[in-house]
């Protein structure tokens, strides 16, 4: 199932090694071509390396199989807010949040996806995303709700 290509590709994505990270998801995704997991390393892999189309590609598709799934969810969302669609974002995100609604990342991103046209609502979703076990992303939560206050509290 692709299994060692995936955790060697995984592990050299992480260290640093985008390019052989890259080869060896993709060896991955060649053996298992309809595995989630692999697909979503290897869309991590080709947004490293700057290939943004086909890392969508694979996200959308890894979302559209487990729309309630946060990670891939999240980093499709990401992407998504990134070209200024937080429309479709906040669509993406809703089902993780549905499933999971104090997942911190998905608060953070809807929060994000909502900033422009619903400060009100997005400072209730940073109110989860400033309880990550990462400090940095309490860190980006919580500059996020104080812009976001700005906002609502005039």
């Amino acid at each position: 199932m692709g299994a060692g290509f995936y955790r060697d590709g995984m592990t050299r994505l992480m260290a640093g090694d985008v390019a052989e990270g890259l080869r060896l998801l993709e060896a991955a995704l060649r053996e298992a071509p309809d595995d989630a997991k692999v697909m979503h390393g290897l869309a991590r892999a080709l947004e490293a390396s700057g290939e943004r189309e086909r890392s969508m590609e694979l996200l959308t598709r890894v979302h559209e199989g487990a729309p309630a799934e946060p990670d891939p969810a999240c980093d499709l969302a990401l992407s998504l807010i990134e070209r200024g669609d937080d429309e479709r974002a906040s669509r993406v995100l809703s089902p993780v949040l549905e499933a999971q609604p104090e997942h911190p990342r998905a608060n953070f991103y809807m929060a994000m996806a909502l900033a422009k046209t619903d400060a009100a609502r997005a400072r209730r979703h940073t109110v989860h995303a400033r309880k990550s076990p990462d400090p940095d992303d309490r860190q980006a939560a919580a500059a996020l709700d104080r812009v976001l206050a700005l906002y609502v509290d005039r």
